[in-house]
This record gives C-alpha cells, sequence and structure tokens, in this order.
C-alpha cells in the first residue's frame, strides 16, 4: 500500500526586506555633492578675489610706507580682524538664498544642503587656512626686507614653524567654517522669522563664530584676549578643540534653523 505525502511544495513567502536607511543613501549622497560642488565654487570664486586684493595690500603696504614715509607696524589682515572669514558668511548668506529653495524642490532634504555646505566649507576652509598663512609669512619677509619692526600675527600659535603653520591653517579653516554656516544660519533665521526677529535673533546665531573668535585668538572679538598667554600646549589645544567645537555648534545651528523654513521660489 503505496502513502503519498502531505507536504506541500509551494515556495515559500518571501521575508519582507528590513526597511534601512541604506536604500535612501544614493539621493542623500547625490543631493549633499550637488550642495558641495556649488559652494565650493562660490567660495573659492570668491576667495580668489579676495585673497588677490589682500595679498596686495599687505605685500604692497610695507613698500609704499618705506617709499613715501610713515610709520606702520604690519599685520594689515590682521589689524582687519581676520575679514577672510566674512567671505566665508557671505558665501553662506547667498548660496542658502540661491540654493535652497532648487535644493528641496529637486527632492534634496535640508540635512544634505548642511551637510554639503559643511564639506564645501572645509575644503574651502583648507584653502583659506593655507593661504593666510602664506600672507603672514610673506609680510614678515617684506618687514625683514626694509629693516622695519614687525610685531608677529595674533594668532596663538607662530607660524613660522611648520607645526605652527600647521595649527595656524587649521584653526583658520575652522574659523571659516563656523562663518559660512552662521551665514546659513541667519539667511534662515530671516526666512523662518521675518525681517524684524529675524534681525533681533542675530546675536544669538552669531555666539557660534563668537567662540571661533574667541578659541583662535583672531577676528574681532580674538583681540579682546591677544594679551594672554597659556603655553604653547594649552594654546594649540584651545585653537583645535575650540575651533571644532564653534564648527559643530555653527553645524547644529544651522540644521536647526532650516528644520522648518518656508521655502520661496
Amino acid at each position: 500500500m503505496t502513502t503519498t505525502s502531505n507536504v506541500s511544495t509551494a515556495p515559500a513567502p518571501r521575508e519582507p526586506r528590513p526597511r534601512t536607511e541604506a536604500r535612501y543613501q544614493g539621493p542623500y549622497r547625490a543631493a549633499t555633492r550637488v550642495v558641495r560642488r556649488r559652494v565650493t565654487r562660490t567660495l573659492l570664486l570668491a576667495g580668489a578675489w579676495f585673497w588677490a586684493f589682500w595679498a596686495a595690500l599687505v605685500v604692497g603696504t610695507p613698500f609704499a610706507v618705506d617709499r613715501w614715509g610713515g610709520d606702520i607696524a604690519g599685520l594689515t589682515y590682521d589689524a582687519a580682524g581676520g575679514p577672510a572669514r566674512w567671505v566665508a558668511f557671505a558665501v553662506g548668506v547667498i548660496t542658502a538664498t540661491a540654493l535652497l529653495t532648487l535644493h528641496v524642490a529637486a527632492g534634496g532634504t535640508r540635512r544634505a544642503f548642511v551637510d554639503g555646505a559643511v564639506r564645501a566649507a572645509l575644503v574651502g576652509g583648507a584653502v583659506f587656512g593655507v593661504l593666510s598663512v602664506l600672507l603672514s609669512l610673506a609680510e614678515e619677509r617684506v618687514y625683514t626686507v626694509l629693516d622695519r619692526p614687525w610685531r608677529g600675527p595674533s594668532a596663538l600659535v607662530d607660524p613660522s614653524t611648520p607645526a605652527g603653520a600647521v595649527v595656524a591653517a587649521a584653526g583658520e579653516a575652522l574659523v571659516v567654517v563656523t562663518y559660512l554656516l552662521v551665514g546659513v544660519a541667519v539667511l534662515a533665521g530671516y526666512r523662518r522669522y521675518g525681517a524684524w526677529r529675524g534681525t533681533l535673533l542675530i546675536p544669538a546665531l552669531l555666539v557660534p563664530a563668537a567662540l571661533a573668535d574667541l578659541a583662535t585668538r583672531t577676528g574681532t572679538l580674538g583681540i579682546l584676549v591677544r594679551g594672554l598667554d597659556a603655553g604653547l600646549a594649552v594654546d594649540t589645544v584651545l585653537t583645535l578643540a575650540g575651533g571644532a567645537a564653534a564648527a559643530a555648534l555653527a553645524t547644529v545651528v544651522a540644521h536647526r534653523m532650516l528644520r522648518s523654513v518656508p521655502l520661496r521660489p
């Protein structure tokens, strides 16, 4: 007597695919990459004009004073409060104004916009940091040739040494990152709260920029603490850790401000 098995030969049902973040990484990365490229291009283009002007001013001023007379102690760039940071701030405002609506309309997220801006600022900040060190060294050389006193940089570390040059460049790069993201946050504040309340919010949004100035002892607020000297090791930690903390805070603030910004055509 033959028995027939009742076991079904139908294929087993497929398990549902787990919902992971991996399936969303492609569009997110693409949107971030687009923002990074556009912001980087704008920052480097603005920086090219800025650094060409300041190189002519910083190097040319001592020769002009030596030729026609006068007194100058050097560091025109430092005396102006390290104005490259305001170029980064303006680029943050301009690029957020021009790109944010199109970015979100094309399917990008606000977080992708901030991440792209951070990466662009890191690239541009590295370039700005190197150029600021080279400009300081060039000015020192000019004053040496002219046999005039040079008062030295306002930064916490001496950029004339290899280690000091790296730390000074890194500090300037972190300042650029901070100021660019503060510019994004300020634009978001105006779009979110309007002209009057957005203006009143500016002092709070500038807190990361103030921290960057104090940590690196550069910029407008850096003047207040330029006379302090805690030693090379401590000053290096303050420059890098303080600058990184300011940049991280600026990133958080920019993202929080952009979360509920109304989009306008």
